[in-house]
C-alpha cells in the first residue's frame, strides 16, 4: 500500500451508504446494454466458466456492490465526486466492474481449485491473522487498526465488537475477513504447488549431462529451398494429416473470428474547422459584451482538487487565477473549442496544497541501498537531504533515490493537490502554514518527511460557466463519406470473392484482423470503444456465417464494412480455421520427404558420410563437440529436432532422415562424450529456483487454470465494459 494512502485519514470502518446513492452512481448502467441477444442463449449471461453460465444480476452485481462499498469506505469523498463529475463517475464504474470481473474469474477458477485441494483455515488460523501475535500484512497496514503507527490488536477487537450493533460496519468487516482469509489460502496453495514443483536429484544429474555432453560427427544435409516450389503440391489430405498430428497445438479455448474490413474516416474539413472556430469566437465575444454574466448552467463551487479530472489544462492555469467575470477562450482541446467564464469566487475553509516529499523511515532500506538502523540515523539522513534541497538540489531528483513512498517517488515526490486536512496531523500542520517554496522536516508515524511546498496554497473555490463548441464534420462532409461507403456495400453481393472484387474496383486497401476475441476493446483503425463493441455484437451473433458481410456501420467518426472471413469455435480446429497458417509448414515437410527419399536411395551404396554427400549432392557439415545446450547447429542454426536426434542415434551408423523446419539430413555420429556426473551436480541449487517461488507459480497457475476453464467473455454486450 502506498504511503500516500496511509497519510490520508480514511475513516474506513464507519460508512453508511444509502440505496439511492448506490442507484445513482452505478445503477443506471446495470441495465444499459446493446440488446437482449446473447451468444450464451440466455438473457443476462455475462460469462461461461468451465461450462457454467454466470449472470450479471445474480453473480456479478454482488461483487460490484462489495467493491463499491470498499472504495467508499477507503475514500468517503468519492461519492460526492461521482455525483458532480460524470466522467469520473463513468471511469470509476468501469474500474469497479473490471475488479468485479477479475474476482468472478478468480473465485470460480483459482479459489475453486484451492477448495478442491483441501486447503482450509481453522478458527485459530483466522484469529491469528486478525488479532494474533503475527497478524496478516493486510491487517497491519490498515491505519484504523493502528495506535501510534503500530498494529493494535485490542483496537481491532473493539472495532469488531462495534460491528455487532452496526450492520454496515459488520458487512465491511466480513468483507475484510473474506479478503484476508482468501489471500492466506492463495499463499498456502502457491507454497504447496511450489514445493511440489522441485527438481529431483535424478533430474539435476540429467541436466548436467545435457549441458556438458558433446557429440562429434557429420551431417549430410539439404536445405529445403533446393526443392523447387513447383514440385510441391500440398493437398487437403496432406494438410489434414499435419493437423491431426498437431491437433493439440491448434485447439481453441475461446471463440475467435477472422475479419477483413474497410474503414472510411469521417474527418472535419478545413471549412468545418473554420466554421466551428467562428462559432466559438462569436460565443466568446457575446459573453464578453454582457454587463452581467449569465450564470445559468454554472458549475461549482470547486476547489482546485475538485475540478473534473478530465478538465482541460487552461481551466486550472488560466480560469482559476482569472478575475471574476473574465472570459477565457476559445481554447481547443481534443475535438472541442472551450469558452469559460469565471462567475464567482468563495473562500475555502480548508486550504488546498500541492507538496512534494521524501520519506526516510525510522528503520529499513532506502531505494539507493542505504539502511536506516534507527530513528537517530534516519533523522540525520533527513537533515542531510534537507540541506541538499536548501542548497538548490531539485527534490524531484532526490525523491526516486531516497524516498520509500514509492507512489510519490515515481513522480519526483509530488503528492499533487490535496486538502491539507487529508494528511496526518503533523504533516497537515506544516501544510497549513507553509508558503510556496518553503521546505521543512516533519516526523510522523511513518518516519521523517522532508516536505516542500511546490505552489502557493489555495484557500478559494470558484464557480464558472463552460461553453463547448464541438469540432464535428458538417452534414456535407458526412454525406460524401456516406456515399462512398454505401457505393462500396452495394457492389458486394452474395457471390464468393465479391468483397475483394469491390475493393479492387474502388481501389480500396482492406484491413485484416485475425483471432478477434470478445474481450478486444480495440480494432486497428477503430479506436472508439463503443464502435468496437457494436461490431463485436454483430460479429459474435450465433447466426453469423462465414463470408457474411455487414451493412455499413455509420459511426460518428468513421464508416465501416466488415466481412467475416472465418469463425473459430471452441475445441479442435477445423482445416479451414488454420489452412493458411499450416500450409507453409506442410510444404516444408513435403520438401523434407522428397529430400529424405533422395538420401535413402543412396545410403546403401555409401560407406562414409563424405561418400553419401557426394553421391546425393548434399552438403557435408562437420560436427565437433556440439552440445545440446548450445541450441543451434553450425551452418543450419536453430534446428532443434535435428540437434536432439544427434544425441539418440547409434554411433558410426547412418540415421534415418531427420526432417527439420528448413533442413533435412542424415546424421553420422563418430563420438559421444562419456560424462561422469559429480556428486555436487545432484545437490546444486536450481538456476531457475526464483521462478518456482509462490508468487511466480501463482501467476502461471492462474493463467493455466483460466485457459483450461474455457472462459467465454460476454462483457462486450454491456455499457460499463
Amino acid at each position: 500500500m502506498a504511503v500516500i494512502q496511509k497519510l490520508r485519514n480514511s475513516g474506513m470502518v464507519v460508512i453508511v451508504v444509502v440505496a439511492a446513492l448506490v442507484l445513482f452512481v452505478i445503477g443506471d448502467l446495470l441495465n444499459s446494454r446493446y440488446g437482449s441477444n446473447n451468444n450464451s442463449g440466455e438473457e443476462g449471461v455475462i460469462a461461461e466458466i468451465g461450462g457454467k453460465k454466470f449472470k450479471e444480476k445474480e453473480d456479478l452485481e454482488p461483487l460490484v456492490d462489495k467493491i463499491y462499498r470498499q472504495k467508499l469506505a477507503s475514500d468517503p469523498k468519492m461519492a460526492k465526486k461521482m455525483q458532480t463529475d460524470e466522467k469520473f463517475r463513468l471511469k470509476t464504474v468501469k474500474e469497479i466492474y473490471k475488479s468485479a470481473w477479475e474476482d468472478l474469474i478468480k473465485n470460480n477458477v483459482l479459489m475453486s481449485e484451492i477448495e478442491k485441494s483441501g486447503i482450509t483455515l481453522s478458527d485459530a488460523d483466522i484469529n491469528e491473522m486478525l488479532v494474533g501475535k503475527y497478524p496478516s500484512e493486510t491487517m497491519r497496514q490498515i491505519p484504523d487498526f493502528q495506535t501510534d503507527g503500530n498494529f493494535d490488536a485490542k483496537k481491532v477487537e473493539m472495532i469488531f465488537k462495534q460491528g455487532k450493533a452496526n450492520s454496515e460496519l459488520k458487512a465491511n468487516l466480513l468483507s475484510l475477513v473474506e479478503s484476508v482469509t482468501n489471500y492466506e489460502k492463495i499463499e498456502r496453495y502457491a507454497t504447496y504447488i511450489s514445493y511440489a514443483n522441485v527438481k529431483t536429484k535424478a533430474e539435476k544429474e540429467f541436466e548436467y549431462i545435457v549441458s556438458n555432453q558433446g557429440v562429434s560427427g557429420s551431417l549430410i544435409n539439404f536445405v529445403h529451398n533446393t526443392v523447387p516450389e513447383k514440385d510441391i503440391k500440398a493437398t487437403d489430405e496432406d494438410l489434414q494429416d499435419y493437423l491431426n498430428r498437431n491437433k493439440e497445438k491448434y485447439k481453441f479455448s475461446q471463440e475467435a473470428r477472422n475479419i477483413k474490413y474497410v474503414v472510411w474516416d469521417v474527418v472535419p474539413t478545413s471549412g468545418d474547422t473554420m466554421e466551428a472556430y467562428s462559432q466559438a469566437m462569436r460565443t466568446a465575444d457575446g459573453m464578453r459584451k454582457q454587463t452581467e454574466p449569465d450564470t445559468f448552467g454554472s458549475v461549482g463551487f470547486y476547489n482546485i482538487t475538485e475540478l473534473p479530472e478530465d478538465a482541460p489544462e487552461p481551466l486550472k492555469s488560466m480560469v482559476w487565477p482569472a478575475p471574476i467575470n473574465a472570459v477565457v477562450g476559445p481554447m481547443y482541446s481534443e475535438g472541442n473549442f472551450y469558452i469559460w467564464q469565471k462567475v464567482a469566487e468563495a473562500k475555502d475553509t480548508v486550504p488546498t496544497v500541492r507538496v512534494s516529499h521524501i520519506l526516510i523511515p525510522s528503520s529499513g532500506s532506502l531505494p539507493d541501498g542505504t539502511v536506516m538502523v534507527d530513528s537517530i540515523m534516519a533523522e540525520a539522513k533527513a537533515n542531510e537531504v534537507y540541506a541538499q534541497i536548501m542548497g538548490g538540489v531539485d527534490i524531484a531528483i532526490l525523491a526516486p533515490k531516497l524516498s520509500t513512498d514509492q507512489g510519490s517517488a515515481e513522480k519526483g515526490g509530488d503528492l499533487g493537490w490535496a486538502a491539507a486536512s487529508n494528511y496526518v496531523p503533523e504533516f497537515a500542520a506544516f501544510c497549513k502554514t507553509a508558503t510556496e517554496g518553503q521546505v521543512g522536516i516533519v516526523k510522523t508515524q511513518f518516519g521523517f518527511h522532508i516536505i516542500k511546498m511546490m505552489e502557493e496554497p489555495q484557500s478559494k473555490k470558484i464557480k464558472y460557466t463552460q461553453s463547448i463548441i464541438e469540432l464535428a464534420p458538417s452534414p456535407g462532409t458526412v454525406s460524401v463519406i456516406d456515399e462512398k461507403s454505401r457505393a462500396f456495400r452495394n457492389k458486394v453481393t452474395a457471390d464468393e470473392g465479391s468483397f475483394d472484387k469491390a475493393m479492387e474496383k474502388m481501389a480500396i486497401v482492406p484491413r485484416v484482423m485475425k483471432d478477434v476475441k470478445t474481450e478486444n476493446l480495440a480494432i486497428p483503425g477503430i479506436d472508439a470503444t463503443a464502435d468496437v463493441k457494436t461490431i463485436m455484437y454483430w460479429l459474435f451473433d450465433d447466426k453469423r456465417e462465414k463470408g457474411e458481410v455487414s451493412d455499413v456501420f455509420s459511426f460518428a467518426n468513421r464508416h465501416v464494412v466488415v466481412m467475416l472471413e472465418n469463425a473459430k469455435h471452441i475445441g479442435y480446429a477445423k482445416l479451414d480455421d488454420v489452412r493458411t497458417e499450416i500450409e507453409p509448414m506442410v510444404r516444408e515437410e513435403l520438401k523434407g520427404k522428397k529430400i529424405a527419399e533422395k538420401l535413402m536411395s543412396f545410403v546403401d551404396k555409401a560407406k562414409t558420410p563424405a561418400e553419401l554427400a557426394r553421391m546425393a549432392g548434399a552438403s557435408l557439415i562437420p560436427i565437433e563437440s556440439l552440445k545440446l545446450s548450445q541450441n543451434f547447429i553450425p551452418q543450419i542454426a536453430a534446428e532443434m529436432r535435428i540437434l536432439g536426434a544427434m544425441f539418440g542415434v547409434e554411433l558410426k551408423k547412418f540415421s534415418t532422415p531427420v526432417i527439420g523446419k528448413s533442413n533435412t539430413c542424415m546424421i553420422w555420429i563418430d563420438k559421444r562424450d562419456d560424462i561422469k556426473v559429480p556428486k555436487s551436480a545432484g545437490e546444486a541449487p536450481d538456476a531457475f529456483e526464483m521462478y518456482n517461488r509462490p508468487n511466480y507459480v501463482m501467476n502461471t497457475l492462474q493463467e493455466v487454470l483460466t485457459k483450461k476453464a474455457h472462459v467465454q467473455d460476454y462483457r462486450y454486450k454491456y455499457e460499463w465494459f
